[in-house]
């Protein structure tokens, strides 16, 4: 036979975990066609990567590119990462389903391009067929999109009509090639659902063969009774359980071994659940999505005059340090004060602000740091983007060793921009893979290149339901990525205390992962990207 592709002289870490091996690989059209020995003359081209590791290509779990790949279709910022398929539709917001009369602010939601139409999950998928992209992509059903078609933004439990609707949608979802169901439940309008609510659209995702993903209810505080819904959810639905982001944020840092034990306790049981991770400490938000739940409903200008308001802003500021419905992780800073890690990244119309914490700010105008917040809030018309550096780096690092865990980025793909610009922070969207093998790999030796890939690759790719990718062996298809251990590097990331100016910000591309392959096509070539587009899009087969 003779192959497409050879890559020769490398250290293939297979993705199974276990230890690397020195060995050759060949390519036919979009498959692994052999490993072991490869000689030039079988092979229509040859990569030498002498010093270089050879693995499958890496699988996030844990994405939101729903519409980021019409923008972005090249993949630009996680190909470069060595990245070849993304998992959507986490966090409850998945592109479809849609429908009248909530279609359209679900799809502003969602920043749906204007030449983009679609109502069904099976329509959406379609339009992503139809854009050539830099690598693979699938994609669960949201519960918030569910929701939302079926009942709005109502803070409500569904009819018995609605919710048979909403099973419907499901289910017309999972055989379109979802491949489960995601919650986010510390956003409107999933926060608004009962246990029973999501363990009934689970039941159908079971039935399918799907996966339950979850944003849980609370990552803080609450984490253990949120984490034990999740599993609830699990045990009742029959559905196997993938814990997002599980790393406990500030309020309840330092709390792994319980959270992890609580993992462990339900496998014994024989539940199917597992958790990821990213390994950033922080997160860009606007000012807005720190606040209570029921006011990320609100259009800003209601927002801000509601804040403007000294009777309505002091309930607020109750409901903040009260947290009895938990909004999302970076919200504890808020909660507990600490004004000194929410540091001001973009201040449209006052640049002399950026760089300062709230903290600063506050001292600067003689204010309380939480009314100095809701201030900038208003000032800016929620339009100023802050750094909440939340999580402690201890736990990240103790989720990273544990077998339970895999990773994931938390991203949406992105370019870098001509001018070098980008319009947000998220710099996982460019140094996630490559931040953990040069930071936790390499230079701290606190897991092994081998471990590391395994969570990168066949672990998710064994969670998702994706059997034909993850491993390197023969018939697998042709993802691949190369690795220079030696010298990559990842130059997005800012590690806290923050600096300004950002030397590395806006985001830039890593290095140090000079070949990737996607479905048998080399798309970055000596660490420059190729033309070649061969992703697809990934359709779970339902039962």
């Amino acid at each position: 036979m003779r192959y497409d592709l050879g890559i020769v002289g490398g250290r293939i870490v297979d993705g199974s975990g276990n230890p690397w091996f020195y060995g050759d690989l060949a390519v036919k059209g979009d498959s692994v066609a052999k490993v072991g020995t490869v000689d030039a003359s079988e092979c229509e081209r040859m990569m030498d990567v002498r010093g270089c590791y050879v693995c499958p290509g890496f699988i996030d779990i844990h994405t939101h590119s729903d519409t980021f790949v019409f923008r972005h279709p090249g993949c630009d910022s996680t190909l470069r990462q060595g990245v070849t398929t993304h998992l959507m539709g986490n966090c409850g917001d998945s592109a479809a389903p849609v429908r009248s009369p909530h279609d359209k602010r679900w799809r502003a939601h969602m920043e749906v391009p204007e030449d983009q139409s679609w109502e069904t999950f099976d329509e959406y998928l379609r339009a992503v067929e139809g854009v050539k992209l830099g690598h693979n992509v699938a994609s669960l059903v949201g519960h918030n999109a569910v929701r939302t078609a079926v009942i709005g933004w109502d803070e409500r439990a569904p009819t018995a009509s609605e919710l048979e609707t909403m099973r419907a949608l499901t289910d017309e979802a999972m055989r379109a090639g979802a491949y489960g169901l995601s919650t986010g439940l510390v956003y409107p309008p999933g926060c608004f659902a009962d246990t029973d609510e999501i363990v009934e659209l689970a039941k159908v995702v079971a039935r399918h063969g799907g996966m339950y993903a979850s944003h849980i209810r609370g990552e803080r505080e609450t984490i253990l009774d949120a984490i034990a819904e999740a599993i609830e959810i699990g045990r009742r639905s029959g559905a196997r359980v993938q814990i997002s982001h599980n790393c406990p944020k500030m309020g309840a840092c330092g709390r792994t071994d319980e959270t992890l034990g609580m993992a462990m306790r339900a496998r014994e049981e024989g539940l199917d659940v597992t958790i990821d991770n990213d390994v950033h400490t922080d997160f860009g938000p606007r000012l807005g999505q720190a606040l209570p739940q029921y006011l990320h409903r609100l259009p800003t200008p209601e927002l801000t005059a509601l804040l403007a308001d000294s009777g309505s802003r002091e309930r607020v500021k109750r409901e903040i340090v009260e947290d009895r419905l938990p909004a999302p992780g970076y919200g504890g800073l808020l909660k507990h004060g600490m004004f000194d890690r929410v540091f001001l990244l973009s201040v449209p119309g006052d640049r002399a602000l950026e760089g300062k914490t709230v903290a600063e700010v506050a001292s600067m105008r003689g204010r309380d740091p939480m009314d100095t917040y809701l201030d900038l809030l208003i000032e800016t018309e929620d339009r100023a983007r802050v750094i909440c550096d939340y999580i402690d780096e201890a736990d990240i690092k103790a989720l990273l060793v544990h077998h339970l865990m895999m990773v994931s980025s938390d991203c949406a793909t992105r370019s870098v921009a001509p001018d070098g610009t980008d319009d947000a922070y998220e710099p996982c969207a460019f140094g996630e893979h490559p931040g953990i093998l040069e930071r936790y790999v390499r230079d701290e030796k606190i897991i092994t290149m081998e471990e590391a890939i395994r969570k990168m690759t066949s672990f998710p790719a064994q969670k998702i339901g994706l059997f034909d990718r993850g491993l390197l062996r023969p018939g697998m298809k042709a993802d691949i990525t190369v690795v220079d251990l030696a010298r990559v590097r990842d130059k997005a990331t800012n590690r806290w205390p923050h600096k300004y100016p950002f030397e590395n910000y806006p985001h830039q591309y890593p290095e140090g992962i000079p070949y990737v392959v996607v479905n048998g096509g080399v798309a970055i070539d000596d660490g420059e990207q190729t033309e070649a587009r061969m992703g697809a899009v990934l359709r779970h087969r339902a039962r």
